[in-house]
């Protein structure tokens, strides 16, 4: 098709074959497959030179290297989201060569992480505490946003918040009987206390509701609890254990898109999105992303298959929440400025 000129112009380098200096390998002829077709997808897409988009290219990728996903069937969207963002990861993160590492394998590098990492990245701290010598035993997780659980249905069935899924993933748990835990220094299974802080406060906090349950009277069946959610997210107390210093005191998201599942099974359904889609303006360069340029806190639109129509904040409120994503803000006097960038 024909259109207009590029909003942003990405050159050669911003290739991640470039950045990997992988251009004239042969060695993995797929190792950036999937990191390939969404470049090309998110050229197509900031081009603005065509209405409608069909990401082939995309969807054959996966077909070609998603293992699981490659069969073309129905996907639980949370599993896929979570299959791309890992591959994605993966794929960008740089190899060292035999000799840098001294070994005959290739192995991945010590490094703090892909632009994944900046987008999407949460470090999970669990700490256990032996009840009888007082040890605590650490071990920190990075993540590429949280998986919540509903908390356990109690008597009639009524909504939930999204608090309350935090909340229910943070609570502290007593690990006794066939759950104790190995205490290295006492050598032997003890009584202890579990807890998990977050830390780390990513560009983007992405929040996936595991509604497949499996229980002995209903079998697989899907938790149709709703799950309230607020448009404005102040994430301070929650990735309390980030050391980001003054600068990133600041920790307020707002609600960018979310994705629903119509269908009362697991098994089959029908899954929208919808986003907030917001006016730019000026925007020449990924230099310009980090500016003020945004003329509004923008619209919502409801996305359903190839057809997409106008929607209500209400009607955005209402829905059942498969998986929501919020957007980090500035702060209070850039309210409607996204934080991109380090």
């Amino acid at each position: 098709g024909t259109g207009g000129v590029a909003k942003v112009q990405l050159d050669r380098q911003t290739t991640a074959r470039h950045l990997l200096k992988l251009q004239d390998s042969e060695e993995e002829p797929d190792r950036l497959a999937l990191t390939e077709a969404i470049h090309g997808l998110l050229r197509v897409l900031w081009s603005g030179r065509w209405q409608v988009i069909s990401p082939k290219a995309f969807v054959h990728a996966v077909w070609a290297h998603g293992g699981l996903f490659a069969a073309r069937r129905q996907q639980d969207a949370s599993e896929f989201l979570g299959f791309v963002l890992d591959r994605l990861d993966d794929e960008l993160s740089p190899l060292n060569t035999p000799e840098e590492e001294g070994g005959d394998a290739k192995k991945k590098s010590t490094w703090p992480g892909t632009v994944l990492t900046d987008l999407f990245g949460i470090e999970q701290k669990q700490e256990v505490t032996c009840d009888d010598c007082g040890t605590k035993t650490v071990r920190t997780e990075p993540l590429l946003g949280l998986y919540l659980s509903l908390p356990p249905q109690q008597g009639r069935r009524k909504p939930v918040t999204l608090e309350e899924c935090l909340d229910y993933l943070t609570a502290s748990e007593r690990l006794t009987g066939d759950n104790r835990f190995h205490c290295d220094k006492c050598n032997s299974d003890t009584e202890a206390t579990k807890t998990i802080a977050l830390g780390r406060r990513p560009q983007t906090l992405l929040f996936s509701f595991r509604r497949t349950l499996w229980t002995k009277k209903k079998g697989l069946h899907k938790d149709e609890r709703k799950v309230t959610f607020p448009l404005d997210f102040d994430a301070s107390s929650l990735l309390s254990g980030h050391d980001g210093g003054e600068e990133d005191a600041d920790c307020h998201y707002r609600l960018a898109a979310i994705v629903s599942h119509s269908g009362s099974s697991p098994q089959h359904g029908h899954y929208i999105a919808w986003c907030r889609v917001t006016a730019w303006s000026h925007v020449s360069s990924v230099a310009d992303l980090s500016r003020r340029s945004i003329s509004d806190g923008g619209k919502w639109y409801l996305f359903n298959d190839s057809t997409v129509t106008p929607a209500e904040e209400s009607e955005v409120l209402n829905a059942e929440a498969f998986i929501l994503l919020y957007e980090r803000m500035r702060g209070p006097e850039t309210d409607d400025v996204p934080m991109v960038g380090g």
